[in-house]
């Protein structure tokens, strides 16, 4: 073993351990795959390059497994840990398949790279509205610490009564069954395009190559199916387990062609000589989609409806 492979060995050692901490955060849990995905065109061979993804996969189920294992026991125990274990795993996943697919199309990549979080994400939902006795009893556990966490922020002023506490509740958990798709996609997509623009961040072509990006035209069926579906169910007040995943269908539908006028956007940037670069861009993008009331609106439609109306208008012509 020569210097510089010692050295990379110690790099990814040094990774390896930099991801596993910030998965133990809240925040970095969302963002801990990048350090790896950023690690990984640095290894040559694409299965050594894996190996900080495993390891971190490894440090994580152990650690998580140990914190819980009084509770292993009890299927409602087992059921919270998975749980909790759900995004880590499938940004983890994710991190696998983008690093192995080095050699293919971004678009290739990223679909590859989510389709676990997708079929994850409808398996999940489905498991969770069966209704058995465990998803009853973490449901309870869930409402519990729902009440208690709202509860102190609420203090003294009694605004909020243990009805109307519920009812915020039942409402989040509906909703988060019918957003899952897309958010998982969104996670995957936004860790490996920071990735991505970390490493091409003296690539002069990086940013063209993003404001060029565009998916594949029959995509705009299953968008339009899968609303249309939506809406007749809305119509017809199908149950909620069908309405959530052809929700789930359709919102992963539209984070497709977010991706599309996020790269349109990126044009105009680029055509006016604005001095913002890919990743800057796609940080305020998240960061407005997420934090910013009002203008989130903006975005989580804005970017859409341009990569649905590109089917008819040609936004991206050069100058």
């Amino acid at each position: 073993m020569n210097q510089s492979d010692k050295q990379l060995m110690g790099k990814a050692a040094m990774v390896t351990g930099v991801s596993f901490v910030l998965s133990r955060f809240m925040l970095g849990n969302f963002l801990f795959t990048i350090p790896l995905m950023v690690l990984a065109p640095k290894i040559s061979d694409r299965r050594y390059a894996l190996v900080p993804v495993a390891a971190v996969a490894l440090l994580t189920t152990i650690i998580s497994l140990f914190q819980a294992r009084g509770a292993l026991g009890d299927p409602a125990g087992r059921l919270l840990l998975g749980i909790g274990l759900f995004i880590p795993l499938v940004l983890l996943v994710a991190s696998a398949v983008w690093i192995y697919l080095d050699d293919q199309r971004t678009m290739v990549r990223y679909l590859a790279s989510a389709a676990f979080g997708v079929v994850a994400s409808i398996g999940l939902v489905i498991w969770l509205s069966s209704g058995s006795a465990s998803v009853a009893e973490v449901d309870a556990i869930m409402l519990e610490t729902f009440s208690a966490l709202f509860g102190q922020l609420d203090g003294n002023s009694g605004t909020l009564s243990a009805r109307d506490l519920e009812m915020v509740y039942r409402m989040s958990v509906l909703v988060s069954g019918s957003i899952l798709v897309p958010l998982t996609m969104g996670l995957v997509g936004f860790a490996s395009f920071m990735a991505m623009s970390y490493l091409g961040r003296n690539d002069g072509d990086f940013t063209k190559r993003v404001s060029n990006w565009s998916i594949p035209y029959d995509t705009l069926w299953v968008f339009l199916g899968s609303w249309t579906v939506v809406l007749f169910m809305m119509i017809l007040k199908a149950p909620y387990l069908g309405r959530a995943l052809v929700m789930n269908v359709a919102l992963g539908s539209c984070v497709l062609y977010a991706i599309q006028g996020m790269a349109i956007v990126m044009h105009f940037v680029r055509r006016k000589g604005l001095p913002i670069s890919g990743g800057r861009l796609m940080i305020s993008l998240f960061l407005i989609a997420f934090l910013v009331p009002g203008l989130n609106v903006l975005v989580v439609f804005l970017l859409p409806l341009l990569g649905v109306l590109e089917t008819w208008i040609v936004f991206r012509k050069d100058e």
